[in-house]
């Protein structure tokens, strides 16, 4: 681990738990950490300014994410990368998303449609962050109207771990006008799908693209470094 990886979190409002848990999930994200790092949770908690009780629930809310594994509660491994873990969150996302995305859209609450149809303006933004944001927010409104708390819990312990891989795999720097099109094309299929309150049609379309997002990225780790690739930043959308 760098000398200073981690930012001191004293002084803040927030709960120093979910400080800790967002500091260290984004430098797994980024790759400061990378797939296969170990680190000292009593190093993490100098860097910090923290006692090791609030660092070693962070870790412990991280660890049920699939990002890290603890090792007898001294230190922590950043869980490597894998082609056959990709298939296994997407396995699951397959097997749950679509099928609540389809129950929502007979739901039909008032301002679903037109805050899916936000989400995707937003893929306009030149923020590369901004971008990224709106799509995972795109995915759980979708599904919000049907989801119940445990689905929730569930999807975003997958969202987390795939994120994982597109933040790692993918360089967004800079988004091409034919991506946000295709990106864009879609999403506004689900939209209409979902507005058409078509259960079936929206089924469909989330399968189906969660199905190409799988593929995509299985294409792109294929035979790469995954280890080299963890060490390098990138900037998804």
């Amino acid at each position: 681990m760098a000398d200073q990886a981690f930012k001191p979190v004293t002084g803040h409002q927030v709960s120093a738990v979910d400080l800790v848990t967002v500091e260290v999930r984004s430098s797994i994200l980024r790759g400061v950490l990378a797939p296969g790092a170990r680190f000292s949770v009593a190093e993490l908690a100098r860097q910090m300014g923290l006692s090791h009780i609030p660092v070693r629930e962070a870790l412990r809310r991280l660890e049920g994410q699939g990002l890290i594994e603890l090792q007898h509660a001294r230190s922590a491994v950043v869980v490597p990368l894998s082609v056959a873990d990709v298939s296994g969150i997407y396995g699951l996302r397959k097997m749950i998303e679509p099928e609540l995305a389809a129950r929502s859209a007979t739901l039909n609450p008032p301002g679903h449609v037109r805050g899916l149809a936000e989400l995707i303006a937003r893929f306009e933004d030149d923020d590369p962050e901004e971008v990224w944001q709106a799509h995972q927010r795109f995915h759980r409104t979708l599904i919000e109207p049907a989801a119940s708390a445990w689905d929730l819990r569930t999807l975003e312990q997958l969202w987390a771990a795939a994120e994982r891989y597109t933040r790692l795999v993918y360089d967004f720097a800079a988004i091409a006008s034919s991506e946000r099109d295709r990106r864009e094309r879609i999403h506004t299929t689900i939209l209409d799908a979902v507005r058409a309150q078509d259960a079936g049609r929206t089924r469909a379309a989330v399968g189906a693209h969660l199905a190409e997002n799988e593929s995509e990225l299985l294409e792109r780790i294929s035979g790469l470094d995954l280890a080299a690739l963890g060490k390098r930043g990138s900037h998804p959308a």
